[in-house]
């Protein structure tokens, strides 16, 4: 951002950057301060007015008596007002929100219902921007040597949100179906499962009891074998009742589908006037704000911007990674519901530091019930790629995109995780990042300010 008028202006760019142009803020003094304090008087009217007011202090002096005095307006006594004013309506509104929480919350829950399809269309247009930014600069612009910025913004947005979709298209039509058939495979397979791990255990048992005659093995054997079948057919019910909530919300399909289909159109809108709206926020910033404090508070938005994508995007790319690479080791050993397992690591991956371990958990207890050894396999297969992700390809990937310690990373973990659950964990880091800078941003300039340096 330009905010120096008197800079020397550099020669333009052969090519226009077109919607990727940054917003210029520029400052001009006002060359005649006196216009704008003329008012217009029609002068007779205030001849007239000039003489009224003189015969009345005429009339008011031969009485012997004083006129009422006029009211004089005050700046002071009216800012106060409107303080007082003020604070009493956010007192009332505050009470009235406390008293009727219930219908507030549920006021609000229906609200937010209503605007999801301008939610979910801003969180695509706010990860797809840098990849439109990124297809227009380095393959259209230095690639094509396209000149005209709204063809090369069109062509970029068009192939950006072409892959998206198609990507998306492609995970349901494949994907789904081979998920949803795993599913189903070990909601069988979980009716013979019981049984098999009950005689394993019976035969475990059988040995203790042999090796160790004072224990009482026969109440322990007779326990697992009524029981655990039961487990496993209950666990399996629960699992098949539990699906369909995973698939389905409060909404019917139909709406479901039009939300989906208005937040793509409004993403594509959203990155089509991406800069319109950066435009309209900055005219904003700088009508409310004094012009140091709008643009220090533009500079620290653009910064937790660049912090927030840039973990969001580099996580993204990272366990989608790790998701292809654990597939195809998956399928290498020849260990089954391959993909079902690689989907679940890649999506548990988006989640730092605890996300490995929540994603290995799933794995190891399928595995475990189908084969030990197999369990065994999988455990030593997600702990390479583990190590792999942490020390060559998350470095190389994400870097230092937080910059925040491990205990506000766990911080931001279990905030969010029990406020907003699987989401909540994903996005309390880059949330808990933005606002740890933010804070060491105040306070070191509280600190320069007082002329204080710790070390």
């Amino acid at each position: 951002m330009r905010l120096n008028p008197f800079s020397k202006k550099k020669k333009k760019n052969t090519v226009e950057r077109g919607h990727r142009e940054p917003i210029v803020v520029k400052f001009f003094k006002e060359k005649d301060p006196d216009k704008t304090l003329r008012v217009n008087i029609d002068e007779e009217a205030a001849a007239e007015e000039n003489t009224a007011g003189a015969s009345e202090e005429e009339n008011a002096e031969a009485t012997g008596k004083k006129g009422h005095a006029r009211f004089i307006p005050n700046d002071k006594f009216f800012t106060v007002t409107v303080y007082a004013f003020t604070a009493i309506l956010a007192i009332v509104l505050f009470t009235v929100i406390i008293v009727n929480i219930s219908p507030v919350l549920a006021g609000v829950k229906r609200f937010i219902g209503v605007l999801s399809p301008f939610i979910i269309g801003a969180i695509i247009a706010f990860i797809l921007t840098p990849i439109v930014n990124f297809v227009d600069e380095a393959f259209f612009e230095k690639v094509c040597k396209i000149k005209k910025p709204k063809l090369r913004a069109g062509l970029s947005i068009a192939i950006t949100f072409i892959i998206f979709f198609g990507l998306i298209v492609l995970s349901i039509v494949k994907l789904a179906p081979e998920i949803s058939e795993s599913i189903v495979n070990l909601y069988d397979k979980s009716k013979t499962i019981g049984p098999a791990i009950g005689k394993k255990i019976t035969n475990l048992l059988n040995n203790l009891k042999t090796s160790f005659p004072t224990l009482d093995i026969d109440m322990i054997t007779t326990t697992v074998n009524e029981n655990l079948p039961s487990v496993f057919s209950v666990a399996g019910d629960k699992i098949m009742a539990f699906i369909p909530k995973i698939f389905s919300t409060s909404y019917s399909i139909i709406h479901v589908l039009i939300d989906i289909l208005l937040a793509m159109a409004i993403s594509i809108y959203m990155v089509c006037d991406k800069r319109r709206i950066a435009h309209a926020a900055t005219k904003m910033v700088y009508c409310l704000f004094k012009p140091a404090k709008a643009g220090s508070f533009i500079e620290n938005a653009k910064e937790s911007f660049q912090i927030f994508t840039g973990f969001i995007i580099g996580k993204a790319i990272d366990s989608l990674i790790i998701g292809i690479l654990s597939f195809f080791i998956l399928n290498i050993f020849q260990l089954k519901y391959s993909l079902l397992v690689a989907v679940i690591i890649g999506v548990t991956n988006m989640i730092p530091f605890f996300g490995p371990f929540i994603g290995a958990v799933p794995g190891i207890l399928l595995y475990l019930c189908i084969d030990p050894v197999d369990a065994l396999i999988f455990a030593g297969i997600v702990l390479a790629i583990q190590q792999f992700d942490g020390w060559v390809l998350g470095p190389m990937i994400l870097g230092d995109s937080t910059g925040v310690r491990p205990i506000w990373v766990i911080f931001g973990i279990t905030v969010g995780g029990a406020y907003f659950g699987f989401a909540g964990m994903f996005l309390g880091v880059p949330v808990t990042a933005v606002i740890v800078y933010l804070v060491n941003k105040m306070v070191d300039k509280k600190l320069n300010e007082k002329h204080i340096e710790v070390q």
